[in-house]
């Protein structure tokens, strides 16, 4: 009997245990995504035997016949020769969203195939007339729009994973108790699978979603997104364009994330790198120890101890010549007039503890009034950005404000440098009553010495 698509997911939804039980299974042997049918059917059969009721165990049956799921078009392949049935990708998908810790993350490989369909988009755009209504231009762009979808769908479901990742393994070292064995050994093995998830997939991601990365061949990904807006704007298609762009932005907005995950994980791996050095060093001194211990095993029973001089024990030595001291309490209470002894001794030493903080702040005055010197000589160049800003005549349009502020500060600061115009773009900003546009290109500004990276602001004709 054949039962319709939309029942079946629901009832797969409804037990997906049963699911999750087949993904763990995939995940471990990482041979592909065919599930033997042995398998399949052993946890079917696990399901029905917990139905009390007959009807519901028949209505089961029929829904998790691989015939039926075949029908339905939620399998892939359906191979009883060889054993096998292969569910749809977006069934896999489906079911691994429900559990954030089943998501798998994208490997090097995996991301340099998004990057180098990117570019393959971006080749094909450059061999194809631009033209609305063109079908080969049609069928180029509808290709490289699920290009986007598709890094997009994989970058979000990745840092997801990575997320998830991070927080079960960080939660099993925080919860460690070093009393127990089994903790201990857990918590090696989650130092492990951190540092396995920080070198083959935090780094590769992070220099996935890097516009300014150096590859022997291609662009980064990011950067052929930005090329083909680019192409696109200059085939007066802005609207296009500008979707492009913010598809790209929500692309690069995961590089925060990932960021955050790398500064989490980078503790633990570095935590397990020191936990292995220590154990390397106690190991070691212990080989070294027995084997002393061994060159004493000559039969003749002359010796059983080490000799203190011995080369192993060399270490130990590093505190050889010092000598304890002994130093006398500061007070002497008594057994009678507790309260008028320790008067006395206020009395007597706070006079020197008054003097002693004295002469400290003597010192010290020194040193705030050096830093007070420096701090109002920031206040007053920051002032005097301010005046210049509020006196200068704004121009009625501009296509890039920072251009505009780096000339005008050339010419009227004295010692003025890139930082500066930082400082008066926000002086700039409060004399406008209407926001500037951005402009989702990436620029760069060169002065003496210094490099800014930055997105251009342009001044429109609603600001006059």
């Amino acid at each position: 009997m054949s039962v319709a698509t939309d029942k079946t997911l629901i009832v797969m939804i409804e037990q997906k245990d049963v699911f999750f039980k087949l993904i763990d299974y995939l995940d471990a042997q990482e041979l592909g995504e065919e599930i033997p049918l042995s398998l399949y059917y052993e946890s079917i059969r696990a399901l029905l035997n917990r139905q009390s009721d007959e009807r519901e165990k028949r209505r089961l049956q029929e829904v998790f016949e691989p015939e039926n799921l075949l029908r339905a078009g939620l399998l892939i392949e359906l191979d009883k020769h060889r054993g096998i049935l292969v569910l749809q990708n977006f069934v896999l998908d489906m079911f691994r969203h429900f559990d954030r810790s089943r998501l798998r993350e994208l490997s090097s490989e995996q991301l340099e195939v998004l990057r180098q369909s990117l570019n393959h988009s971006l080749e094909r755009m450059q061999t194809c007339v631009m033209f609305q209504g063109d079908v080969v231009f049609e069928e180029i762009l509808g290709a490289f729009y699920e290009n986007v979808r598709t890094t997009l769908g994989r970058i979000k479901q990745n840092v997801s994973s990575l997320q998830g990742q991070a927080e079960h393994l960080s939660k099993i070292i925080e919860e460690h108790d070093f009393s127990n064995l089994e903790q201990t050994q857990q918590v090696n093995k989650a130092l492990e699978e951190i540092s396995r998830i920080y070198q083959r997939h935090v780094l590769p991601t992070l220099q996935f979603l890097n516009e300014q990365e150096n590859l022997k061949s291609g662009l980064p990904a990011l950067t052929a997104i930005g090329e083909i807006a680019v192409l696109l704007e200059k085939a007066g298609l802005p609207v296009i364009s500008q979707r492009v762009l913010f598809a790209k932005n929500s692309i690069r907005s995961y590089a925060k994330d990932v960021e955050l995950i790398r500064k989490t994980l980078e503790r633990y791996v570095r935590q397990s790198a020191r936990q292995r050095q220590q154990y390397d060093c106690i190991e070691a001194v212990f080989n070294d120890l027995r084997a002393e211990a061994q060159n004493l095993q000559d039969g003749k029973l002359n010796t059983k101890y080490l000799a203190n001089n011995s080369d192993v024990f060399a270490l130990a030595h590093i505190f050889n010549g010092l000598k304890g001291q002994k130093f006398d309490a500061k007070l002497e209470w008594g057994n009678e007039h507790q309260s008028l002894l320790f008067a006395e001794h206020l009395r007597v030493a706070l006079p020197k503890l008054r003097d002693t903080e004295s002469k400290q702040l003597v010192r010290l005055t020194g040193l705030d009034n050096d830093a007070y010197r420096k701090e109002q000589e920031v206040t007053r160049r920051k002032r005097k950005i301010q005046r210049l800003i509020e006196q200068c005549e704004l121009p009625v349009a501009h296509e890039d404000v920072h251009v505009f502020l780096h000339e005008f500060l050339q010419a009227h600061l004295k010692g003025y440098v890139l930082s500066d115009l930082l400082d008066s773009l926000g002086w700039l900003r409060s004399r406008l009553p209407c926001p500037l546009l951005p402009v989702f290109e990436l620029r760069q500004i060169s002065y003496s010495g210094m490099c800014l990276d930055y997105y251009p602001l342009s001044l429109g004709q609603q600001h006059d």
